[in-house]
């Protein structure tokens, strides 16, 4: 019989992360969730989360007729459905009773008003985070079938209405709280909850300058490029980050055909980037100009296509377009002073694993250095290209 145990992440992209993992060293038994899909299993039946868009859906549905006191004369302005979600959610998470504090403040008591009338929209089975921690609590002694050792990872921080759960579970399971050189909040000490620990890292920090986002981006690619051939470190532990990655996409992308490198955009990259991606935008684009006369269709972002933007194998919004619409509004912080630091940073990460799938390369715009080949394949001659 396979032994089951459970492993508690943050965030999609993490479990996704130990999902992999799991599967290439063939863990069997292993379940990996966040702790809000553990309150959820736990309870068991048809209990589950409410997410976002129910949540907003029944918000939307329950405004109109619900009378909310103080916020009744803004409750029908634009935007009300997200800031009421987001009230909510933060409210729930924070482990606040309205209906008992609603006396306190008439705030308080509109928001009590919308959860009220919101709980009763919402689907039977979705459940607040506090009525997940209730129901779960009533089944711990299905905790050591149902979840096996808890181990959690990668989790800095615990939303107050989980608290109590994670206490209970430790006298039903065993539950690890791996926080490896990352520290501990201060409450985790009081409930039983055992925790792993490692010694800080101190990595080697090397800066290097670059005048241009492309020639970072060159840098970056030398650097991993060497990486490889020492036989220093494998593909999958090695990364590359940003604080904001707009800026590198198109520079990596044409790049990493040249140096014949599998580069993964764990962030994602936008469709028009990939020939899959510019095949449906460039059906989407003759699909709407067939219908009418070509030059009288509205198919840019603020103006009229002119027809010798479109030819054989255009696809998605002309280069020209592109030039005009953009050309005063990309400005780059590094631009030809080399003092400044690069805003790249280049990791050897252990033990991690690149997961998302490989995207073809398409027909990619140049970097802005070589303006003389702004085109896609099949595009007419660029206009205005005097921004550049």
């Amino acid at each position: 019989m396979t032994d089951r145990r459970t492993i508690v992440a943050h965030g999609r992209m993490a479990m996704r992360e130990l999902r992999l993992d799991a599967a290439r060293h063939r863990r069997h038994g292993l379940q990996i969730m966040s702790f809000e899909q553990l309150a959820a299993r736990l309870a068991g039946g048809f209990s589950r989360p409410i997410d976002d868009e129910s949540l907003r859906t029944a918000i939307q549905a329950v405004l109109p007729d619900t009378s909310l006191g103080e916020l009744e004369s803004i409750k029908l302005l634009p935007g009300m459905v997200d800031a009421s979600a987001d009230t909510l959610h933060k409210t729930w998470r924070a482990s606040i009773d309205l209906a008992s504090r609603s006396h306190e403040h008439p705030r308080l008591d509109s928001i009590a008003r919308l959860e009220a009338a919101v709980l009763a929209q919402l689907p039977p089975g979705m459940m607040r985070p506090c009525d997940l921690v209730a129901t779960a609590c009533q089944r711990l002694a299905h905790a050591k079938a149902v979840l096996g050792p808890v181990e959690i990872v990668g989790i800095t921080e615990l939303s107050p209405c989980w608290r109590p759960l994670l206490a209970a579970l430790t006298g039903c399971t065993p539950v690890t709280w791996t926080a490896g050189p990352r520290p501990t909040p201060p409450w985790l000490e009081a409930t039983g909850v055992t925790i792993a620990r490692d010694a800080p890292q101190a990595p080697e920090v090397r800066a290097e300058s670059a005048s241009t986002a492309y020639h970072e981006a060159i840098e970056a690619i030398r650097w991993a490029r060497a990486l490889l051939a020492s036989g220093e470190a494998q593909p999958a532990e090695i990364a590359i980050a940003a604080a904001s990655t707009a800026e590198y996409d198109d520079h990596f992308l044409s790049l990493r055909a040249d140096a014949n490198l599998d580069l993964h955009f764990i962030h994602g990259i936008k469709v028009t980037t990939t020939r899959e991606g510019q095949a449906a935008a460039a059906l989407a684009d003759f699909a709407v100009v067939a219908v009418g006369d070509l030059h009288d269709e509205l198919v840019g972002v603020r103006r009229t296509r002119r027809g010798d933007d479109l030819g054989t194998g255009c696809v998605g919004s002309s280069v020209s377009d592109i030039l005009r619409d953009g050309a005063l509004k990309q400005q780059r912080l590094l631009q030809d002073d080399p003092d400044l630091g690069p805003q790249l940073l280049l990791l050897q990460v252990d033990d991690r694993h690149t997961i998302d799938e490989d995207f073809p390369i398409g027909s990619v715009e140049e970097a802005r250095d070589q303006v003389h080949e702004r085109r896609l394949a099949g595009a007419g001659v660029s206009d205005e290209p005097d921004h550049l």
